[in-house]
């Protein structure tokens, strides 16, 4: 079984982006609505009201 991991970005709780495939891509998200941003060590900080949702699946392949 493989497992994935989906991330979007919210703002006050509501999806403002599409489900990614990857955390910088939901950052990127975040950070072309000013809601997240860098600071000079390469932390990413989430301004409030943003924030990141994650979602893991299960993925099953079929059995030969």
């Amino acid at each position: 079984m493989q497992e994935c991991v989906w991330y979007r970005a919210l703002c006050f709780a509501e999806p403002i982006g599409p489900w990614r495939s990857s955390r910088e891509k939901a950052r990127r998200d975040l950070m072309a609505r000013g809601l997240g941003s860098y600071d000079e060590w390469g932390t990413f900080f989430v301004t409030v009201p943003g924030n990141l949702e994650s979602r893991r699946e299960h993925i099953q392949s079929k059995a030969a």
